[in-house]
């Protein structure tokens, strides 16, 4: 009978844990808008209160869009390129203070290889990567596609798309991507009415511009190695940019198919070098993760200058 008590007195408990959890993790975040925290994390924060001691609890790290979001746009927003364009911009208001630009923008939360952005797809909005990764493409009515650009967190997905409702680019989620979206008409009236705001909308667009030239000459004159170690080499640097410690391991959620597209190269290609390059300790592939082991080398075979 003690047992039985027992079992009913913790079935009751559990339950109402359970359900003090879900209210917890169902109440609104004021920095984020049409967002759902998972299913899942009602029962992670019941478990957690289960397993506290004296009656205290811990919300456990989350490995969800909400906690990468986080991270992204509170922890490390400066070093966001869009950030001082669109998100932590100020304006002076009517009595010589700074007010936030009036420019607002909502959440969204897509899992991998799903599309952002489909080419003829007609937009009002511009959306603005805030954590994961995602690719910008070009693709023939065959199905083979060329990668323009891979996008982190504070890319624009298309610079074009800030002037235009049409970008031309297919924009795919390569991991689960959480993007911002702001209506492009608020952008204009905003970019048009600040002059040092368009100036940084100019050195955006001089930076894509440069990225393309780059890649129309790798692509025309480079060999297949030097390809493929340019390719590491801009996104480690793009990732130290975006990141606040510098390290030579970086998450590498890239596979041969996307490398393939980007460096005009076959799957088939881009296995061989990728060996070549592991086999003289040049960098480390493991899992999602890539290390630079001998970085000078790897410039040495990229032409780096």
């Amino acid at each position: 009978m003690l047992a039985c008590n027992a079992r009913v007195t913790a079935n009751r408990g559990a339950r109402h844990v359970t359900s003090l959890a879900t209210k917890i993790a169902e109440k609104p975040s004021p920095d984020t808008q049409k967002q759902e925290t998972p299913s899942y994390l009602a029962g992670q924060i019941a478990a957690e209160v289960m397993a506290g001691s004296g009656g205290s609890f811990r919300v456990a790290e989350q490995n969800n869009s909400t906690a990468m979001c986080a991270v992204s746009c509170d922890t490390a927003c400066t070093l966001c390129p869009a950030y001082n364009l669109l998100c932590g911009g100020m304006s002076k208001d009517a009595v010589g203070g700074v007010a936030p630009l009036p420019v607002s923008g909502t959440m969204h939360t897509i899992p991998a290889r799903r599309l952002i952005q489909h080419p003829k797809e007609w937009s009002e909005f511009v959306p603005i990567v805030c954590s994961g990764w995602a690719m910008s493409s070009i693709a023939l009515p065959d199905g083979r596609r060329q990668v323009i650009s891979f996008l982190l967190p504070g890319d624009i997905v298309s610079i074009g798309s800030l002037l235009a409702p049409l970008s031309g680019h297919t924009v795919e989620a390569i991991t689960e991507v959480t993007y911002r979206k702001f209506k492009r008409q608020e952008i204009k009236e905003l970019l048009f009415g600040r002059s040092d705001l368009l100036e940084r909308l100019f050195t955006l667009w001089n930076e894509a511009k440069a990225r393309a030239d780059q890649l129309a000459l790798d692509l025309g004159r480079r060999r297949a190695d030097e390809r493929i170690a340019r390719l590491i080499l801009r996104l480690s640097e793009k990732v130290a940019k975006r990141s606040l410690v510098r390290t030579q391991t970086f998450d590498f959620p890239l596979r041969q198919r996307h490398i393939a597209d980007a460096t005009g190269l076959t799957p088939v290609h881009v296995s061989k070098i990728l060996g070549e390059l592991q086999r003289a300790g040049m960098i480390e592939i493991n899992g999602r993760s890539l290390t630079i082991l001998n970085g000078s080398e790897l410039q040495r075979v990229a032409d780096w200058r």
